[in-house]
């Protein structure tokens, strides 16, 4: 199925140690682009969110905002024990060789010194199982921004499909209006001679008119381009039936496209085929658009 670049997925969870919401929001690039704001001391589950989303995105830059609460013991900051018993250890033997004069061990003043009791990030490991949570919440997460994803990639297919329904209309209108724009040409050129000799006794050659009409129209064809932009609009409606990431595919199309085009648009000198070259540019660089939001 089609997937569009643009979307957005959120999914939260709450257990008995934490609050764990994440927000989860893509817009169009060429590459797949990832940046995250995680709180600190999650570096373990940031580099799962990562690995999940590089599973679920071929392309794209992926916006994460994830948001973790300690909840009920959890939400105390670890008290490093082994680290206090090891100052009042030390403390107490600073305090017998001072004798009286060292005074009392304040177990206060021992909570105050560096690594007894954790900081902000030494509370959100000390969650149990909090990087199994945050993965099982980013993959919610994810489900929902792929599920957006592919209601939005389907509609934007339906509209290329259209599109591509009247660009091949008038493909093939150009390929039944170029051969009777030669013969008319051949027509007037026969005409004019025609008028430039009348009166004078100069027969008009058919062989040079031949060939005139013959040169203007090896200049004039356009059957090539004609047939490889029917093949272009055959392989994007191909394309758009597949599941597999296709937007760069369908990008080097489009442009393959505006480029018959123009050079469609360049040979003629008719009024009606120049009408509809006009139109196909509009459609083909509506394809265009389209195409860079497909993934």
């Amino acid at each position: 199925m089609i997937r569009s670049m643009t979307g957005y997925g959120a999914a939260e969870r709450t257990t008995d140690t934490a609050h764990v919401a994440i927000e989860i929001r893509t817009v169009n690039n060429r590459s797949l682009k990832i940046s995250q704001r995680t709180p600190e001391g999650l570096g373990a589950a940031e580099v799962e969110i990562e690995r999940l989303v590089r599973q679920h995105l071929a392309r794209g830059t992926v916006y994460v905002r994830l948001m973790v609460e300690p909840v009920g013991a959890a939400a105390r900051a670890p008290l490093n024990r082994e680290v206090l018993l090891a100052y009042w250890r030390d403390l107490a033997e600073v305090r017998k060789r001072l004798g009286a004069e060292g005074g009392g061990l304040a177990l206060d003043a021992l909570l105050s010194l560096p690594g007894v009791v954790g900081d902000e990030s030494m509370l959100m490991t000390g969650i149990p199982d909090v990087a199994a949570l945050v993965r099982d919440v980013a993959a919610e997460a994810l489900d929902r921004l792929d599920a957006m994803r592919e209601a939005e990639g389907e509609a934007t297919a339906r509209d290329m499909v259209a599109h591509l329904d009247a660009l091949e209309q008038r493909v093939s209108a150009i390929g039944e209006r170029a051969p009777l724009v030669i013969e008319e040409y051949r027509d007037r050129l026969a005409e004019r001679a025609s008028a430039l000799a009348k009166g004078v006794e100069i027969p008009v050659d058919d062989v040079s008119l031949a060939r005139e009409v013959a040169f203007v129209a090896e200049r004039a064809d356009i059957n090539e381009e004609l047939a490889r932009l029917a093949s272009h609009l055959s392989q994007t409606r191909a394309i758009l039936g597949t599941s597999e990431p296709v937007g760069r595919r369908l990008e080097f199309l489009a442009q393959e496209m505006v480029r018959e085009v123009n050079t469609i648009g360049s040979k003629t000198n008719d009024a009606e085929i120049a009408r509809q070259v006009v139109e196909l540019k509009v459609g083909v660089d509506r394809l265009r658009e389209q195409s860079q939001n497909i993934e």
